[in-house]
C-alpha cells in the first residue's frame, strides 16, 4: 500500500514514531537515476522489499568502467 507514493518527497513511514528523516532519500535518489536516463523500481512480497537501480552505460571509451 505504500509503493504507490514512496518515491514522493516528504513520505514518511506513518506508523514508526521513532523514525527520523526527512523523507527525501528515494525521492532525490529517483531524481538522480531520471536525470541520467536511468530508473528506479520497488518491489515488495511478504516481508522483503527489493529496489533495483539501472542506468545506461554512456558507450564511451574515455570512461573506465569497473570490473
Amino acid at each position: 500500500d505504500r509503493l504507490a507514493t514512496i518515491f514522493e518527497p516528504f513520505h514518511e513511514r506513518q506508523d514508526d514514531s521513532s523514525h527520523q528523516g526527512l523523507g527525501l532519500g528515494l525521492y532525490i535518489a529517483q531524481e538522480i537515476a531520471s536525470a541520467h536516463d536511468g530508473k528506479i523500481e520497488v518491489s515488495s512480497t511478504g516481508g522483503q522489499t527489493k529496489f533495483s537501480m539501472t542506468m545506461p552505460c554512456s558507450g564511451r571509451d574515455d570512461i573506465p568502467l569497473a570490473t
